[in-house]
Formats: structure tokens, C-alpha cells, sequence
């Protein structure tokens, strides 16, 4: 099966595809989910996926991407947490506030994450790993700080919130989540940096593929570059032939570099 990113026009025929592989994969005898609240709104929410028995892994948090917009919910990264936790991983796959017509912009997306990360590791007793794909990298870098993570892995990294409005890669959707462009306010692009968390104490382990058609490699190199610089403990690796999706596909070589990330 290819690695390469599906054509705008056929990526929610990619995603039914997906979604239909998964379902028909499930085994109920090998993991258990349930929903839990961490908040009052009602995207405050995680699904919880625990291979049954005991768990051999750590604890996951994982973070969707879909550059913020309301579109995009947690259930894209569905395959991704059973398939960790059949691996023996505990899985908080987690939704929050996103932008409009949703209800969330900078403060209140940044501040879902934050509240969803102490919230999982105060529940399982236990420090945590971000798995974060896409603008879920974005926020899984922004919570790296959080004294409950010790380990970070990005997938396809947003890491550069300015490159991606200006590139128009993202098809506006940074400036519609921070509710203006780069030229109108950038102290808002100023602020939103992620180095501004420098330095964070965890470990990040970047992943990112040649052919990314969403978010260019060149974000994760730089990134990793600067991060290097000022200390951080980062490890970043380029696949080839890999584009921006495979790694949420547990049917895809790239999803296994995501097992192996989060190997104890």
C-alpha cells in the first residue's frame, strides 16, 4: 500500500477506508474504551482505550490534528488508539475546543489540552506521552512543558503556525483559529511560537515524511534544528516516500516508527 498522501478530493473517501478497516478489525476480547469528561463543555472529552489485562506501556495522550478546524474530531485518530493499545499502550485519545463555527480559538484549544493532559496522568497516576499528528503535534509540543510529560512524538508537526498562513498550506485555517493573519496582528504569530516553551525537560521524537503535501518536512527540520540549539533533547526523523497521513494508519510501515517512539 502506498504511502503517499491521497488527493485533496478523495481524502474522505481515504478516511471512510480507514474507518471501515478499523471497524472491521476490532477484537473486543483485546482492548476496552470508555468516554470520560475532563471539563464541563462538551468537547471537553477523551475517549479511554486499555488493552485488557494489564497494561504493558505507557500512557498515551493523543492529539488529532485537522488544523484546528470543527470538521475534524478525535475519531480520526480512532485506528491509531485501538491499534496502540492492542499493543499493550493505555490511550487517552482526546478532543477539544477547535475554531469556528466551533467553539475554540488560541486560549481556549491551548487551554482543553493542558486541562486534558493533568487530567489523564492525575487519573492514571502516571507521567505521560503526547502523540500529537499534524496541528495535534502543534499542541502536543505546547503541552510538552506540562510537568506530567516526560516524552513527545510528532507526526507531520505543525511547528511554524506563521509558515503555514503565509504558505497557504492551510488553506486559512491558522488565521481563522487565532482570528487574524500574520500581516494584521502578528504578536498573536509571536506569541503562539513554540520555542517561547523552551525548555520543556521531556524528550521529543519527530516524524515526518518526504512527500508531506500538507505540512512540508522543512517544519520538523527547522524545528528540530532550533530545539537542538537551545538545549532541547530531540531526535527527528524523515521517512521517505511518506506522506502526511501514513502515520495515523496503522496499516502503514510509518505507524510502526510510531510504536517504536513510544517504546519504553
Amino acid at each position: 500500500m502506498p504511502a503517499y498522501d491521497p488527493p485533496d478530493s478523495l481524502l474522505d473517501s481515504w478516511f471512510a477506508d480507514l474507518e471501515k478497516w478499523d471497524r472491521e478489525s476490532i477484537d473486543g476480547a483485546t482492548v476496552s474504551v470508555r468516554t470520560v469528561h475532563y471539563g464541563d463543555h462538551q468537547d471537553q472529552v477523551a475517549d479511554v482505550w486499555q488493552p485488557v489485562g494489564n497494561a504493558t506501556g505507557r500512557v498515551v495522550v493523543s492529539i488529532h490534528g485537522g488544523f484546528f478546524a470543527e470538521e475534524y474530531k478525535r475519531e480520526i485518530h480512532t485506528p491509531l488508539s485501538r491499534a496502540l493499545a492492542c499493543r499493550g499502550f493505555t490511550v487517552w485519545n482526546v478532543e477539544y475546543r477547535r475554531a469556528a463555527p466551533g467553539h475554540g480559538g488560541f486560549r481556549e484549544t491551548t487551554d482543553d489540552i493542558r486541562r486534558a493532559v493533568t487530567f489523564a496522568a492525575a487519573s492514571e497516576s502516571s507521567r505521560v506521552a503526547l502523540v500529537g499528528h499534524s496541528a495535534g503535534g502543534y499542541l502536543a509540543e505546547w503541552a510538552s512543558a506540562l510537568e506530567p510529560v516526560d516524552l513527545v512524538v510528532t507526526l507531520a508537526a505543525v511547528t511554524d503556525l506563521e509558515d503555514s498562513a503565509r504558505s497557504g498550506d492551510d488553506d486559512g485555517a491558522v488565521s481563522t483559529w487565532l482570528r487574524a493573519s500574520p500581516d494584521h496582528s502578528p504578536e498573536i504569530y509571536k506569541a503562539s511560537r513554540l520555542r517561547r516553551k523552551w525548555p520543556t525537560g521531556a524528550r521529543h521524537v519527530m516524524l515526518h515524511g518526504t512527500h508531506d503535501q500538507t505540512v512540508p518536512a522543512t517544519q520538523s527540520r527547522r524545528y528540530a534544528a532550533a530545539a537542538l540549539t537551545a538545549g532541547e533533547d530531540v531526535t527527528l526523523t524523515v521517512l521517505a516516500e511518506t506522506g502526511h497521513y501514513a502515520f495515523i494508519d496503522p496499516r502503514q510501515p510509518a505507524f510502526q516508527c510510531v510504536v517504536h517512539a513510544l517504546a519504553p
